[in-house]
């Protein structure tokens, strides 16, 4: 099946339900998990994914599992006091903490709440549940071995295509958008008459004839219209599909950018490749952005240094459209872009 839980609807008036699109086993892994603590086993959990894939939806799934015994925590930006992390002696046995990566910050003396955060999770009699961006738990784990830290790991793997479509339709109402092909030839009637040449050699010229016709096109069009929208729908699911490697949040994107709402076409799919030539500089501050996923651009100079350098680099990244900036004034990786980004830097080895 496919990877990605997702709000579902139900329209016949009913409580909304949620129904998970893929990840069955990955949640049954991590209930698992949990039962275990519950008689005595504690092994710690960390969720996987690269940006936009679906980490946060599945920790709040699991979340909803666990309403009443589970404490969920969100950090969104780099943490810098060890008091957001502190649990009150009364807190829930099962502690959600998501967006981990926001536990370090990327330079000399940066890693101090990280290491509070480790002798938490190893000296509490609790279980964590934590999400990580895939490039910073790479890191992490190379540098600190922080894979020892949670023996239960779950790597969120790609959508399957058809979880694409249920995932971007569920928003939708039943055909409230309409697929069309790229190229329809409704422009002549039914019927027509067209002039052939005829060449007279007793003559020693050409005349045309009348002569009728039919259009094929529209008859194409008019009977088989139900096939036709299957297919042009089929062939906009195929190419979100490879275009967005099965990552979810991606694909929405490029359903966004395509869409003329309610219509939408084949051709609407943008095809996205960048080429990517950045400075060591450059290179090392989107490394940053890709690995944290979203830093405001006082965290960038913290880490980096010069905040002449920063607007500079800044500058060059948003030219590119490498990156963007959000409505939080935070710098995020261009959706559409992440994989000439990823690309680019598996070449660097700043990724891996």
């Amino acid at each position: 099946m496919g990877n990605m839980v997702g709000i579902q609807h139900s329209s016949s008036g009913e409580k909304d339900f949620v129904e998970v699109l893929g990840l069955k086993e990955e949640i049954e892994k991590i209930q698992s998990t949990i039962a275990d603590f519950e008689m005595g086993k504690k092994l710690n959990i960390a969720i996987v994914a690269e940006p936009l894939k679906g980490k946060t939806t599945l920790s709040s799934e699991i979340e909803r599992i666990n309403l009443n015994r589970a404490a969920k925590i969100t950090f969104s930006k780099i943490v810098k006091n060890k008091n957001e992390i502190s649990l009150p002696d009364d807190a829930k046995k099962i502690v959600i903490l998501d967006n981990c990566h926001f536990l370090y910050m990327r330079k000399p003396g940066g890693f101090d709440i990280f290491y509070e955060f480790l002798d938490m999770i190893s000296s509490q009699n609790r279980i964590f549940v934590t999400t990580w961006n895939i490039y910073s738990w790479k890191y992490l784990n190379e540098a600190f071995g922080l894979g020892k830290y949670f023996p239960v790991q779950i790597f969120i793997p790609a959508f399957e295509k058809e979880n694409i479509r249920l995932f971007i339709l569920k928003k939708y109402e039943k055909d409230e958008i309409k697929f069309a092909k790229d190229e329809e030839s409704e422009e002549k009637p039914f019927f027509y008459i067209i002039k052939y040449p005829v060449e007279l050699a007793s003559l020693g010229k050409k005349i045309f004839i009348s002569a009728p016709k039919i259009n094929i096109s529209y008859l194409r069009n008019r009977f088989l219209k139900k096939q036709k929208i299957e297919a042009a729908e089929d062939q906009v699911f195929e190419k979100l599909y490879l275009e967005s490697n099965g990552n979810p949040g991606i694909a929405l994107r490029i359903w966004d950018l395509g869409l003329d709402y309610p219509r939408i076409k084949p051709k609407n799919i943008g095809i996205f490749s960048y080429e990517v030539d950045l400075e060591y500089e450059e290179a090392f501050t989107l490394n940053l952005i890709l690995s944290y996923q979203s830093l405001k651009k006082s965290e960038i100079t913290e880490i980096m240094g010069s905040m002449m350098s920063v607007d500079r680099i800044l500058y060059q990244l948003l030219s590119q459209e490498l990156i963007l900036k959000d409505e939080n004034d935070s710098y995020r990786v261009r959706p559409e872009a992440l994989s000439s980004i990823t690309t680019y830097m598996e070449k660097l080895r700043l990724v891996w």
